[in-house]
């Protein structure tokens, strides 16, 4: 027993013995550490350590949760809210900041000139002389005034002397508000035509019983508002008389007087509408006195119809009043225009007269190509003067008419680049008393012309085309192709079947411009003592040119009818074959 239990101990002795040495042995193994902080190195211990102690493992007991986990459960309910709007608006200021337009330094200004004087001399003794005064800046009042002669005293190989001379008189005054604007032109014109399509080398009368003098004068005044606001009532008023009179006792004095206003408003959260009203009133009082044929040998004496000779002095009024709402409306690229014409006629006839008016303009193409296009019409009466200028050689004695028409129409419009523009129309016009041009039966030189009425429907085809480059190059082409559909008349007298004109300008180096002028007419027809006549195709054509020697001085040079050709714009008065003109302009 006692063995036994010394060999155990001997064996427990022994484990631990062997257990300290192997930990001596790692200790010894351990290198030399240096301490960072105190800087002193420490040599490995060897140590031994002896444990007396029986190795007893020993178990605590464990504790056991006893709690188990539950769930809180409940119904959640909504806090109440009650809150209010403040209905206070912050009040708020915008404020804009001037800006200061920008100062352009070392650019001088224009000089501009009040006056200009041009003056030239032609072939067949022709001067011709204008002068020209006007305000130059003055920003709310301008003013001008303007004389003109140009005359010719040559006469045409087997014909009547064929002098004609123009002078004009013009002033003109404009001064502009704030809100309006009022300007006022008056104006006075001479001309002298002689009716010299006759041979006058057996006859050899005297020059004054074949020339006839025309004297018109007239005055003018409009107003117009300016107003800034697109919303305002704009409108506008206008006043005019003028009086024309000849030398073998014809008189006619016309007033007109006219008005509108309109009123640009939103519709459908779109474009400006625009509403508006127009009236126009023109009266024509005409008078002749027949008494003063007896002194002019050109007519048949005592072959003068029976009411001539009864009242000496015939006197006659035309009045036409319109009335015409219209209304403009636009939606995006499209446009409307729609008008109605109330145009009661009164005095030597009395009629009603309605034209509706509506015409349409919208893009075919964005921006390239526009198409235009409606029904118009309107009732008009061409006056004394409005006649005289169109046929020098009309009869002293007219009896004018009012002259009504109906147009439907299309046409296109096209802007493919910024410097080319061509536009192409066709349509119909219905007339009632259109104004034709034939001999007068009461000149016993068949040398003068009366007017006839007949009512008519015209086609028509025209084209316009236009090229420009700024400062260097104009150039306008206008081509028309028409035709009549007469009543009673046989065909339109002097009416052309087609008509071209160019007019092209060139510009070199800013001193030295062309202008070139040529026309071009075929297909007009006449009646001459009861003959028909087709008159030869004209053609016309124009040469001018300027130097600018400076900005004050400058010369030109006119040379007329290029092709040598005596054409006829009424039969039996033929043109010059050809007409040069030198000349110069000044300013001061």
């Amino acid at each position: 027993m006692f063995k036994n239990i010394l060999d155990m101990k001997t064996i427990n002795n022994i484990g631990l013995f062997v257990f300290s040495s192997l930990i001596s042995f790692g200790l010894m193994a351990q290198s030399t550490k240096t301490d960072t902080i105190k800087n002193n190195t420490q040599n490995n211990l060897n140590e031994s350590v002896i444990i007396t102690t029986q190795f007893d493992p020993v178990v605590n007991e464990a504790s056991k949760l006893t709690e188990n986990p539950n769930i809180f459960d409940t119904t959640f309910a909504v806090p109440s809210f009650e809150y209010n709007i403040m209905n206070k608006i912050f009040p708020t200021k915008l404020e804009v900041e001037e800006i200061k337009p920008a100062k352009v330094k070392g650019e001088p200004i224009a000089m501009l000139y009040n006056g200009n004087i041009k003056a030239g001399i032609g072939t067949y003794l022709t001067p011709y002389v204008e002068g020209f005064y006007s305000e130059t800046r003055n920003k709310t009042f301008l003013y001008s005034a303007q004389v003109r002669h140009y005359s010719s005293h040559w006469s045409i190989k087997d014909y009547a002397t064929s002098h004609f001379a123009n002078n004009d008189i013009n002033l003109y005054a404009k001064n502009i508000w704030d809100n309006f604007f009022v300007d006022a032109k008056a104006y006075y014109n001479n001309s002298i035509n002689y009716y010299y399509g006759f041979n006058n080398d057996t006859l050899n009368l005297d020059n004054a019983n074949f020339r006839t003098v025309w004297n018109n004068v007239g005055f003018k005044a409009n107003y117009e508002s300016l107003f800034r606001d697109d919303d305002a009532l704009h409108h506008k008023a206008s006043f005019a008389i003028e009086d024309i009179f000849g030398s073998w006792g014809n008189n006619e004095m016309t007033i007109i007087a006219s008005a509108e206003a309109l009123k640009r408003f939103e519709l459908f959260n779109n474009d400006k509408q625009t509403i508006g009203l127009s009236l126009n009133y023109k009266h024509s009082f005409n008078k002749f006195d027949i008494s003063i044929l007896d002194k002019a040998p050109y007519f048949y004496n005592g072959v003068l119809p029976l009411y001539l000779i009864a009242d000496p002095t015939i006197k006659y009024n035309t009045g036409i009043i319109s009335i015409k709402p219209y209304f403009d409306f636009k939606i995006n690229k499209f446009q409307l225009h729609t008008a109605l014409d109330f145009a009661p006629e009164f005095g030597q006839e009395s009629h009603f007269h309605f034209f509706p008016t509506a015409i349409v303009y919208f893009p075919v193409i964005p921006k390239k190509l526009y198409f235009n296009g409606g029904i118009t019409g309107n009732v008009e009466r061409i006056g004394l003067n409005g006649l005289r200028v169109e046929n020098p050689y009309i009869s002293p004695y007219l009896d004018i008419k009012s002259t009504s028409n109906f147009k439907l129409y299309a046409g296109l419009n096209s802007t493919f680049t910024e410097n080319l523009e061509i536009n192409i129309e066709g349509g119909l016009q219905n007339f009632t008393n259109h104004h034709f041009y034939t001999f007068d039966s009461l000149a016993s030189l068949n040398n003068m012309f009366n007017i006839v009425y007949d009512d008519v429907v015209r086609f028509y085809l025209k084209a316009h085309l236009e090229y420009n480059i700024i400062k260097v190059l104009a150039l306008s082409l206008n081509t028309e192709l028409q035709s009549f559909k007469t009543d009673k008349l046989e065909f339109a007298y002097y009416q052309p079947k087609f008509t071209t004109s160019l007019s092209l300008q060139y510009i070199a180096a800013d001193k030295l411009i062309f202008d070139l002028t040529p026309t071009f007419k075929a297909g007009m027809k006449t009646m001459y003592m009861g003959e028909e006549k087709t008159l030869d195709p004209i053609i016309d054509i124009n040469l001018n040119s300027e130097y600018r020697y400076s900005d004050q001085l400058s010369v030109f040079i006119k040379l007329n009818n290029l092709a040598f050709q005596r054409y006829e714009e009424y039969y039996n008065y033929p043109s010059q074959r050809f007409m040069g003109m030198i000349g110069a302009s000044m300013s001061f």
